[in-house]
């Protein structure tokens, strides 16, 4: 059982899906930094808040941290982090496919190519057959 389990996890795609989720939750920290530090405090100054999380609050407000139980704002800020983070996976994804289009037609052609060699041989193997006969 202990055996099956390493080939398991020894797998390249059990090994490949755990670096992808290594990165992603790095991307994430990357793209959540980026969109309070950069993205919402350029979007405060145009509508004069300081920050996202203060724009649509209600409910009750936390005397501790001064901000609400609710925030259009903070909701705001969540779906600039998911379209970012959507439309890099879009790049990779549109990169990765052309990529595998380019290999393909590669592949097609090299067939492509063998299939006209082996077709002159066969055109020269029944010409031989006719003259000989």
């Amino acid at each position: 059982m202990i055996k099956e389990f390493r080939d398991f996890i020894n797998r390249g795609n059990v090994v490949e899906l755990g670096v992808a989720f290594v990165m992603g939750a790095s991307f994430k920290s990357l793209v959540d930094v980026f969109t309070k530090r950069l993205v919402e405090p350029l979007i405060g100054l145009i509508i004069n808040l300081p920050n996202l999380d203060k724009l649509g609050m209600f409910g009750d407000i936390d005397p501790a941290s001064g901000t609400s139980a609710g925030s259009f704002g903070a909701f705001l800020g969540e779906v600039i982090n998911y379209t970012i983070i959507a439309f890099v996976m879009f790049l990779v994804i549109k990169a990765y496919n052309h990529f595998e289009d380019i290999v393909s037609d590669e592949e097609t052609e090299a067939v492509a190519a063998e299939s006209k060699e082996v077709l002159l041989l066969k055109e020269i193997r029944d010409g031989i057959n006719k003259i000989s006969k």
